[in-house]
C-alpha cells in the first residue's frame, strides 16, 4: 500500500513534469524515472519476501509504474525522431500557469517577509556569466555532475550530493531542473540564507524568456494524506510537518496528551492498515524472522513512561545573526513531551528469534556474529522511496532494565499516526531521532546503520566547523570528531508564564512560574535553580515528579514550580504606575552533576544539536492589570513560541513558509490543523 501511493505520486509528478523539456530531455527522464520504479520494485520484493496480497499488489503497481514510464519514455523517443525541435513553447501554451493562491490566513506582510529586502531570495544580476539554456540545463542531470535553476540563476553543485541535508536522492530528483516547484512544497528553504550560500556556485544565467518557464512545472506534494494535527501543535515546518506544542501547556499535567505530544516527521506519514503491518528482523548468523501486529500483541505487555526530546530542539537559538543553520526543522523550544507507552520488549521479541538475551546482557555470551549496533528501519518514505531509519548499541536493547519497547500504545490508546501506527521503537533516555516510528525493519549488524540520518544528520562537530565550509562536501576531513547523539545533556526551561507576556500587576508583591527539566540517559533531575533577573540571584525552585523511577533510570522530566517575591526596586515601580520587566530563567543540575551551561557559545555546532543553554523568558508586569490577567504577545501570527530572550535573530515566518512573498499559505494546511486520532 506504501509503496503504490509512492508509485502514484512518482506518476503524478513525472507526468506534470516532463512536458516541459525536449523529448529527448523526456525520453532521459522518463527511463530514470522507470529505473527508480524498478529498483522500487526490486526492494519491495527483497524486503517482502512474502505471499501476502499486500506486498502483490505493491509489486503489480510498481511494474505498472515502471511499463508507464517506459511507454513515456518510448512516446518521447517517438516524438524526437519525428521532430527535433519539440517546442517548451507550446508546451508552456498547452498547460496552464502556476497559480499562486491568497492567503486565507490574513498573515501579515511582515510574516511574509515583505519587510525584507527586494533581493531577498532573489539571484543578483550576473551579466559577467554565461548564459544556458533550458536545454542546457536539463543535460547535467547525473550523479557527478548536477545543474540547477533558480530564478534565472544557473547553479551547478555536482560536489553537494553527499553533503545535502535532505539525502542525496532528494538532490538527484530534482536535477537538471528549476528548484523553485520543489521548494514550493519544501518552503524552508525560502529563509534567505539557502540562496545566498548557492549563490557561490552559480555558474550562469538563463535567458529571460525561459526563466518563467522553467519553473512552470508542478511537483506532486507527498504530503497531502497527513493527518490533522491540533492548533496548539505549531509547525516549525509545515512539509514535512514538525510541530511544537505552545509551551505553556507542557505543564497543565505531568503527562502530555496525544494530540499535543511534539511531533517529528522526517517524511510523509504513511498510512498502514493493522492487517498488512510486518516486522522483519534479521541478522548476522540468524535466520529471518517476520512478526505481524497481533504476534506482538501476544507476547507480555510492558509499559513505560518516558520523556521524548528532539536532538534539535532550539535549533532555532543558534541560527542567529552570528551562525547559520542548514539543516530542518529548526525547533523553536517545545520538542520535548512526555507520554505512558505500552508495547512489547525488544529483547523479548529477540527471544522469540531464539537469542540469549540474559547470557549475553550478564556477559556470559557474545552476541552471534560481533552483533554490536540494532539498525532500524520505518515504513516511511521520500518521493525517491529512500526510507528513514537510525540504528542504536545492542546493549541497550539486551539490559533488563533498559525498558527499550515495541510500542503500540500511547497514553492508553493505539498509537496515532503522527506517532508512529501501528508500531514504533521507544528507547528511554535517548535521543528522539533513534526511536523510530511506523518500524518495518530491524537488523541486528556489527556496524551501525549507514542511513543519513544516522551517519551524517545528528553529528555533534566543534565550534570552528560550519556547514559552508566543512559540511556541504561530504565527507569532512575530520569525520571522527563528529561523534552521533544517543543520550543528551540536561535542560529545562520555564513554560509559565508564557513568553513575552504582560501580567497583571495590580497590587502584586510576587510571581510564581512553572517549568520543566530533564536529562539524557536516565540521569535525575536533582535541582532545578531559578532567577528573575536573568541569572544574577539564583534559588532552588520546588520539584514535582509524581512516578517512582529507578537510580539511572530515570526516564521522565521532573517539572518544578517556584513562587518569588518582586524585588524591592520592582514593587515601588509598581506603585508608581510603571511597568517591570522581569527575565525569568531556569539550570537544571542532573545526578552526575551536569549543569546547563550560561549561553551557547561553548557547543554551538552546524547540526543545531543538543542545545541545553538558559532559556530566557522576558515577562512585563503591568500595573494597571489585575493580577489573575495575562496578555500573550505573539511576535509571529499562529507561532507562540520564541527562541530564548523572547525573539528570532532571523526572519522567521512559520520557518520560511511565509516568507516569500511569491508563496503564499497553502489553503490545505491551514484549515487542516485541528486534531484527528489518527
Amino acid at each position: 500500500m506504501l509503496i503504490r501511493s509512492a508509485a502514484t505520486r512518482a506518476l503524478r509528478t513525472a507526468s506534470a513534469r516532463t512536458p516541459t523539456l525536449s523529448a529527448e530531455s523526456s525520453v532521459r527522464l522518463a527511463r530514470s524515472m522507470g529505473v527508480r520504479a524498478m529498483s522500487a520494485l526490486a526492494t519491495n520484493a527483497r524486503s517482502a519476501g512474502d505471499s501476502s496480497s499486500s506486498a502483490a499488489a505493491d509489486n503489480r503497481h510498481l511494474l505498472a509504474a515502471a511499463s508507464v514510464f517506459g511507454l513515456m519514455a518510448a512516446t518521447a523517443a517517438t516524438a524526437s525522431s519525428i521532430s527535433s525541435n519539440t517546442s517548451m513553447e507550446a508546451a508552456a501554451k498547452a498547460r496552464p500557469a502556476q497559480t499562486i493562491k491568497a492567503d486565507p490566513n490574513g498573515v501579515t506582510p511582515k510574516e511574509r517577509g515583505e519587510h525584507l529586502k527586494p533581493e531577498f531570495n532573489h539571484p543578483p544580476p550576473r551579466p559577467d556569466l554565461p548564459t544556458y539554456s533550458m536545454e542546457e540545463v536539463a543535460e547535467h542531470a547525473e550523479e557527478n555532475d548536477m545543474w540547477y535553476t533558480f530564478r534565472g540563476g544557473v547553479y551547478d553543485l555536482s560536489f553537494f550530493l553527499n553533503g545535502h541535508p535532505g539525502g542525496a536522492p532528494r538532490l538527484m530528483m530534482a536535477a537538471g531542473q528549476d528548484l523553485e516547484p520543489y521548494w514550493e512544497v519544501y518552503r524552508q528553504h525560502f529563509r534567505g540564507h539557502v540562496v545566498d550560500w548557492m549563490e557561490k556556485y552559480r555558474i550562469g544565467n538563463l535567458p529571460p524568456e525561459e526563466v518563467e518557464k522553467a519553473a512552470d512545472f508542478e511537483f506532486g506534494d507527498m504530503f497531502e494524506t497527513d493527518p490533522k494535527r491540533h492548533p496548539d501543535l505549531l509547525p516549525a515546518q509545515l512539509k514535512p510537518f514538525n510541530g511544537e506544542p505552545k509551551i505553556e501547556r507542557l505543564t497543565e499535567g505531568y503527562i502530555t496528551p496525544n494530540e499535543l505530544f511534539y511531533t517529528r516527521c522526517h517524511l510523509a506519514v504513511p498510512d498502514i492498515h493493522p492487517k498488512e503491518y510486518r516486522l522483519i528482523i534479521t541478522g548476522k548468523d540468524m535466520k529471518k524472522h517476520k512478526f505481524t501486529l497481533e504476534d506482538l500483541k501476544k507476547l507480555p505487555k510492558h509499559e513505560v513512561i518516558t520523556t521524548l526530546q528532539c536532538a534539535g530542539n532550539r535549533r532555532e537559538d543558534l541560527h542567529d545573526r552570528n551562525h547559520k543553520i542548514f539543516i530542518s526543522p529548526h525547533w523553536v523550544i517545545g520538542a520535548m513531551s512526555t507520554a505512558k507507552w505500552g508495547g512489547v520488549k525488544l529483547r523479548d521479541v529477540l527471544k522469540e528469534c531464539g537469542i540469549d538475551v540474559d547470557s549475553i546482557a550478564l556477559g556470559k555470551e557474545e552476541f552471534p556474529g560481533g552483533v554490536k549496533h540494532v539498525q532500524l528501519e520505518g515504513y516511511d518514505q521520500d518521493e525517491t522511496g529512500y526510507t528513514y531509519g537510525g540504528s542504536f548499541p545492542i546493549e541497550k536493547a539486551v539490559d533488563p532494565l533498559g525498558e527499550v519497547i515495541l510500542a503500540y500504545e500511547m497514553n492508553g490508546e493505539e498509537l496515532p499516526r503522527d506517532h508512529g501506527y501501528p508500531v514504533r521503537m521507544i528507547i528511554p533516555g535517548h535521543v528522539g531521532a533513534r526511536q523510530v516510528k511506523w518500524l518495518h525493519k530491524i537488523r541486528l549488524s556489527n556496524k551501525p546503520s549507514t542511513k543519513s540520518y544516522q551517519c551524517k544528520s545528528y553529528l555533534g562537530f566543534a565550534p570552528d566547523i560550519t556547514f559552508e565550509k566543512d559540511l556541504a562536501e561530504w565527507p569532512p576531513k575530520r569525520l571522527d570528531q563528529g561523534p552521533i547523539i544517543h543520550e543528551q545533556p540536561v535542560t529545562s526551561f520555564v513554560c509559565n508564564p508564557p513568553q513575552n507576556a504582560t501580567i497583571g500587576g495590580k497590587g502584586r508583591k510576587e510571581i510564581s512560574f512553572k517549568g520543566v527539566a530533564w536529562s539524557g540517559g536516565g540521569r535525575k533531575i536533582e535541582r532545578v535553580d531559578v532567577s528573575i533577573d536573568g541569572g544574577k540571584t539564583w534559588t532552588a525552585a520546588e520539584l514535582f515528579k509524581p512516578i517512582e523511577q529507578r537510580y539511572n533510570h530515570h526516564w521522565a522530566w521532573t517539572q518544578f514550580h517556584k513562587t518569588l517575591p518582586l524585588p524591592k526596586e520592582a514593587q515601588e515601580k509598581l506603585d508608581r504606575g510603571e511597568k517591570v520587566e522581569l527575565d525569568i530563567v531556569s539550570k537544571a543540575l542532573d545526578s552526575a552533576f551536569n549543569v546547563q551551561p550560561e549561553n551557547m557559545d561553548p557547543y554551538w555546532n552546524p547540526r543545531g544539536i543538543a542545545i541545553n543553554h538558559w532559556y530566557h523568558v522576558k515577562t512585563e508586569v503591568d500595573p494597571n492589570l489585575e493580577q489573575d490577567e495575562v496578555v500573550h504577545h505573539e511576535l509571529e501570527k499562529g507561532f507562540a513560541n520564541t527562541p530564548s530572550g523572547g525573539k528570532f535573530e532571523r526572519a522567521w515566518g512559520m520557518a520560511g513558509w511565509y516568507l516569500d512573498p511569491d508563496h503564499k499559505s497553502d489553503p490545505k494546511m491551514a484549515k487542516g490543523m485541528q486534531h484527528s486520532k489518527h
